[in-house]
């Protein structure tokens, strides 16, 4: 089971920052634009399957930069 982890505003901040990683950069790999990236950085609530893609990505570091990792992960998931 994924623990959603609620970042406050300075924590997702601080997350990025520790990838050295632009807004554009980190939001895309969650399928999220950089403006609804950076009004999440601003306090705006984050939806529970965002926040599942960033613990996968950024704190389990699934990789899903490929159309092969992400059709693993899919038959994975419908075991």
């Amino acid at each position: 089971m994924i623990v959603v982890t609620k970042y406050s505003p300075e924590e997702r901040i601080s997350l990025r920052q520790k990838f050295d990683m632009s807004q554009t950069e980190f939001w895309n790999a969650v399928n999220v634009s950089q403006s609804g990236g950076s009004r999440y950085e601003a306090g705006r609530p984050v939806p529970d399957q965002v926040l599942i893609l960033i613990e996968l990505i950024y704190e389990r570091n699934l990789n899903l930069d490929t159309a092969t990792q992400r059709a693993k992960l899919k038959l994975k998931n419908s075991d």
